[in-house]
């Protein structure tokens, strides 16, 4: 199961709010954080912790190598695309070797949900002459059933003073899809042939961004990004339910995605010092693709210094997203199958709130600590059902809790 990954070009826009205020660093130093991470979902459902750690030389001359390595490990049950029956039903494991059985009146879940991912990547960021930079990097992860292989590479220039800065990154990702069993064939039963025991998936991304100091407290970046997916884009353990008028559920088939995507980003952040003891920054992000997902992201954070080396940074965020075109709670048995379907959750329609904050503060030896704890609530569009499932909800919709604690020294 490919656990999420953080943005490709993060590696090619590394520090674009910071790169109008670099600062000198003598050469041979190193400064190191390390963060413990967990991510748990109510119900049992999934539950995740991570170690990372990031490692940056700074030479004389302004040179930067940055390593990050992390591992995650993930358990807990995950929602598998079965629509939910009055009835119990049994579907074929992900292995092909054995079966699942779902109880009556339950969102079915895969409680074989297992994982651990291991990864590593490494950042090189160097001057080209007083208003110009480049970067390039290199990453690398593996989980049971996925790998990865990426490579980036970016370049800045500044401008007006340095109060401005332009910058662009190209990203490109080959990826390997090693499915427990095998990858299913789209919209077969579990009782159908396998299809090969790899698929590939290919991502290229593209960056342009602008970086503009508005005054000496305010501080504006815009980016705008473009993502190209080609390949295995299913997930091989998802399912889709074929069901009757009675909402008695006829077969359970693999779900079948498109085998590209197309997405575009517009996002835009306004940092600004209100007082000595007041920064507050704040963001939206727009996506949309050919998938027909559409959505919005908006983010707060205000950090207040409690003094003595000390502060709090409350956070709130707000996330809806549209249904893909081919998502579907279910399919009607007495329609024809169409090209696309999966009952994916994370396809469908929804909204999610998150709240948090970030309390940080300046210990011994010069370390600076930081604690963070969010809160995470999802809440999916109703779908309608048939009326013999009139009491049951395919997508009930999920909270999770966020802690984290990092210290860099």
């Amino acid at each position: 199961m490919q656990l999420t990954q953080n943005n490709r070009l993060a590696l090619a826009a590394a520090g674009l709010m910071a790169a109008t205020n670099a600062a000198s660093v003598s050469a041979a130093d190193w400064d190191h954080e390390a963060a413990v991470l967990y991510y748990g979902e109510t119900d049992d459902r999934v539950q995740d912790g991570s170690l990372k750690y990031q490692g940056t030389r700074t030479t004389d001359s302004d040179k930067k190598l940055t390593i990050n390595a992390g591992i995650d490990t993930l358990t807990g049950a995950s929602p598998n695309g079965v629509a939910p029956s009055t009835t119990a039903q049994t579907i074929t494991s992900p292995s092909g070797n054995g079966t699942i059985t779902h109880p009556a009146g339950e969102l079915p879940l895969d409680d074989t949900f297992k994982d651990t991912r291991v990864s590593l990547s490494a950042n090189w960021d160097q001057p080209l002459n007083a208003d110009s930079r480049s970067n390039v990097g290199i990453s690398f992860s593996k989980e049971y059933d996925y790998l990865h292989f990426g490579v980036s590479g970016g370049l800045s220039k500044t401008l007006n003073d340095k109060n401005t800065t332009l910058s662009v990154g190209l990203a490109y990702a080959a990826d390997s899809v090693e499915a427990v069993g095998n990858a299913p064939i789209p919209f077969s039963d579990g009782s159908a042939t396998k299809g090969a025991s790899s698929e590939d998936k290919n991502t290229l991304d593209g960056m342009i961004g602008l970086t503009q100091v508005l005054s000496k407290n305010s501080l504006l970046q815009l980016n705008y990004s473009v993502s190209v997916a080609d390949g295995y884009l299913n997930d091989p353990y998802k399912w889709v339910s074929r069901v009757d008028a009675s909402g008695t559920i006829i077969e359970n088939l693999h779900e079948s995605r498109p085998d590209s995507r197309t997405g575009h980003n517009l996002y835009a952040a306004l940092k600004h010092t209100v007082s000595n003891k007041h920064v507050v920054t704040g963001s939206a992000r727009l996506h949309t693709d050919d998938w027909g997902i559409d959505s919005v992201t908006l983010d707060t954070k205000y950090r207040i210094d409690l003094g003595n080396k000390k502060s709090i940074e409350p956070h709130i965020r707000y996330y809806h997203q549209g249904a893909a075109d081919f998502y579907t709670a279910q399919l009607d048995a007495t329609a024809a199958l169409p090209a696309n379907a999966s009952a994916d959750y994370r396809l469908a329609e929804f909204a999610a709130y998150t709240l948090g904050a970030t309390y940080r503060w300046k210990g011994n030896k010069n370390r600076d600590w930081r604690i963070t704890g969010e809160y995470y609530t999802q809440d999916p569009t109703n779908v309608e059902l048939t009326p013999g499932q009139a009491s049951l909800d395919a997508n009930p919709g999920f909270d999770a809790l966020m802690l984290s604690a990092g210290v860099k020294f």
